[in-house]
């Protein structure tokens, strides 16, 4: 039996993406994926689904329709956040057998072979709808039930080992899951529930393992890390506490930390930086705007002068190492927030451009229904936010050239310690390109096969800019 999975969305659904293979191939299932090629003899389907905004939610169910006409033999299943929060609806969807709520997402496998035994002893016609498995129900209103009011499965036994092909190089091991913040234009909350965390102990073991199976790079991940350890620890950092047992207790090459507020970002984690070559100088900071009456609408936990305190004591820091390019700080910006003026998008342009960082990660606000942003009065135009957006990614691209405009010759710079990954496609169409990052995240495209799981330095040729998503890539 072969299956296809298909991950939406965040890190941590990527993490799990990465269970409900590993418990496929326990099961003997095996994946359909081939390089290059359409899959053929797919007998399931599963899309691990986003429902951060309406168009997350639309693209999900887009997915899931198009896989069924793509695989018309194969049992097409969606869980995620969407299966969580709205699950009659996508089980009246076309094209979908059966619908996995995150709270019963660690027992999928099991649910799922369980009801394809039984339908297909039964010759369930396949006009019948879809069917929800599991304890997920939507959410009539979102104000009207708090997520604490449902089950949710603890840490230990579920956030398991992504021990599949797909993890041999670099592993997103989730060591957190829910939120409690309520941001005005998150759902989130409802699709993954509260906050709860991973014993430090049993990270620890997790990653023994991930090193023994030959990855060498874990990416920490969970819905907001910047919570690890506030269902079981008072008063005291957790996440420090779990940086210092990963590095002394184990032989990890490299660690890197997923999206963090700007308050979430420690004393020790800048240190670790100057002093820990292992620890990744690389900060995602979930930023969203810094403008101070926007973070206030957002119900952010921060103000414009905590932004600007946090972004300086990084630009400060001098990592471990020789990497061209210094720290890399990557933020998430929403434009076109409701009520956002022309001049506050203006101050909060200017703002950006005084203020240290490496890229945005731009997204033109998106309104999810139910929740109170979508609510507040002064709704931006759609095309003002796309604007808005456009110029903010022009904005990151000229940040990201301006680092090394100042060369005389690209022959002067090396890229060291890139940890190559598989073969993609590059700048030609060919799939003979290696892929990899160096630790403060340069992305670099080498032409040649046979480099994954490597560590190796490279020349830089010449940079490929992404005006869409206002990245760059070494080509070396």
């Amino acid at each position: 039996m072969k299956y296809l999975v298909r991950t939406l969305g965040c890190k941590a659904n990527l993490s799990d993406s990465q269970l409900i293979e590993a418990q496929l191939q326990a099961k003997g299932w095996q994946s359909a994926d081939v390089r290059g090629g359409k899959p053929s003899g797919v007998d399931l389907c599963i899309i691990n689904s986003c429902t951060v905004t309406d168009e997350a939610d639309r693209q999900s169910r887009k997915l899931a329709s198009k896989m069924a006409r793509d695989f018309p033999a194969a049992s097409i299943v969606v869980t995620g956040c969407a299966a969580e929060v709205d699950p009659e609806r996508l089980a009246a969807s076309v094209g979908i057998h059966y619908v996995v709520g995150n709270q019963n997402k660690p027992r999928l496998v099991d649910f799922v072979i369980e009801a394809l035994e039984k339908d297909r002893v039964h010759e369930r016609p396949a006009s019948e709808l879809g069917r929800v498995l599991g304890s997920a129900a939507a959410y009539e209103e979102l104000r009207s039930k708090h997520p604490m009011d449902r089950e949710w499965p603890a840490p230990e036994g579920t956030f398991a080992l992504p021990a599949v092909e797909t993890a041999k190089t670099r592993a997103f091991l989730k060591i957190q899951e829910g939120c409690n913040a309520f941001c005005t234009y998150c759902v989130i909350p409802y699709g993954r529930g509260p906050a709860r965390s991973l014993q430090i102990s049993e990270v620890v073991a997790q990653i023994q393992t991930l090193v023994a199976q030959g990855v060498r790079e874990v990416i920490l991940t969970g819905t907001n890390i910047g919570d690890y350890g506030v269902d079981w620890q008072e008063g005291t950092l957790a996440i420090d506490a779990l940086l210092t047992g990963i590095f002394e207790q184990t032989t990890l090459e490299r660690l890197r930390i997923s999206s963090l507020d700007p308050t979430e970002i420690t004393p020790a984690m800048l240190r670790l930086v100057e002093t820990e070559p292992r620890f990744c100088p690389h900060f995602h900071v979930s930023l969203q705007s810094p403008h101070p009456r926007i973070l206030k609408l957002m119900k952010r936990k921060y103000g414009a002068e905590q932004v600007e305190d946090c972004l300086k004591k990084i630009a400060a820091l001098k990592p471990a190492g020789n990497l061209p390019g210094g720290v890399f700080v990557g933020m998430d910006v929403i434009a076109g927030f409701p009520g956002e003026t022309d001049e506050e998008f203006e101050w909060t342009l200017q703002t950006l451009r005084s203020l240290p960082w490496s890229r945005l990660h731009v997204f033109p606000y998106s309104e999810r229904k139910g929740t109170p942003a979508t609510r507040l009065p002064n709704s931006v135009p759609l095309s003002v936010r796309n604007e808005r957006a456009r110029v903010l990614r022009e904005l990151s691209l000229d940040r990201l050239r301006s680092q090394f405009s100042n060369l005389k010759s690209l022959e002067t710079l090396e890229l060291s310690q890139i940890l190559m990954e598989k073969n993609v496609k590059g700048p030609d169409g060919e799939r003979v390109w290696a892929a990899g990052y160096t630790p403060n995240y340069q992305r670099v495209l080498v032409r040649q096969t046979g480099l994954a799981n490597r560590l190796i330095s490279a020349t830089p040729k010449e940079w490929l800019e992404d005006t869409a998503s206002g990245d760059l890539t070494w080509l070396a």
